[in-house]
């Protein structure tokens, strides 16, 4: 659950946010460091955060 949160809501960030700090959001949302955050998105998701920003905030 607490996982689902944490992507959901970098979800939402990466869509609202052209210059988002990705070390900061991963410590906004728990994350020991930013590798543990892009572990999950990329687990989750199936994209790097930074891939997924840069399409716009959605996959190819």
């Amino acid at each position: 659950m607490i996982l689902r949160y944490r992507i959901h809501e970098a979800l939402e960030r990466a869509e609202s946010s052209d210059k988002l700090d990705w070390a900061t959001l991963a410590a906004d949302l728990g994350y020991a460091d930013q590798a543990h955050l892009v572990r999950d998105f990329t687990a989750t998701v199936g994209v790097p955060p930074t891939a997924y920003a840069a399409q716009g905030g959605g996959v190819g």
